[in-house]
Parts: structure tokens; sequence; C-alpha cells
């Protein structure tokens, strides 16, 4: 089934659907492009980042203690892991190409 809904939201995303793109599953990108055209970000951090750049942030705008960020699961009645194989992130790879390639998205699984 989640395979069936990334091969939707890859077509969906192209606007090869009638149905309105949902802002939750928008590309990164989109979202990005969407919010330059009112204002530019001033930092884009990626994940692998976070640990260092938050705190650094913070210091910068005054605040010296800052919570370490930390790791969250999404919540749901099945962890991402159980359903999460090389066929599914084949399928959030072409629903999400630009961003895998311009935000740079680690590969989970071996396809």
């Amino acid at each position: 089934a989640f395979a069936g809904f990334l091969e939707f939201l890859k077509m969906n995303l192209a606007g090869q659907t009638s149905v309105r793109i949902d802002a939750a599953c928008a590309s990164q990108g989109a979202i990005l492009q969407g919010v330059g055209q009112v204002l530019q970000p001033h930092h884009l951090l990626r994940e692998e980042e976070m640990a260092t750049a938050l705190p650094d942030l913070a210091r910068a705008v005054g605040v010296a203690d800052a919570p370490e960020p930390r790791a969250e699961g999404v919540p749901g009645p099945v962890p991402l892991a159980k359903v999460y194989d090389g066929k599914i992130e084949k399928a959030a790879i072409d629903a999400y190409r630009r961003d895998y390639l311009t935000l740079g998205f680690p590969r989970w699984k071996k396809m």
C-alpha cells in the first residue's frame, strides 16, 4: 500500500493527477521555492549538521542554554523500519528525485 501511495505521489507532484498537491506531501524543494518568493532563508541545515549547527545558531541569537537536538520517531501504528526496503527507497527517490539530488538525502537501504 505504501509503495502504491508513493507511486501516486510521484504522479501528483509531477502534476499528472487532478488532485491538488497537499502541503504535507510537497517536496522540500517546492516549499523552499515558495518561501523564497516571500523571504530568502538565512540558513539551510542538513540533518547531519543539526547537532552542531543548531546550538551555534542559538548562541548567535543570544540563547546560551538551548536544548540538544534529539532524534524523534514518527508516531504511527507500524514503524517505518518494518515496511521500508529497497523497493520503497526507489519509489521514494522516484517521487522526490530533485530533493534527493539537490538536498543530499541519504539512502537508508540498498536497492
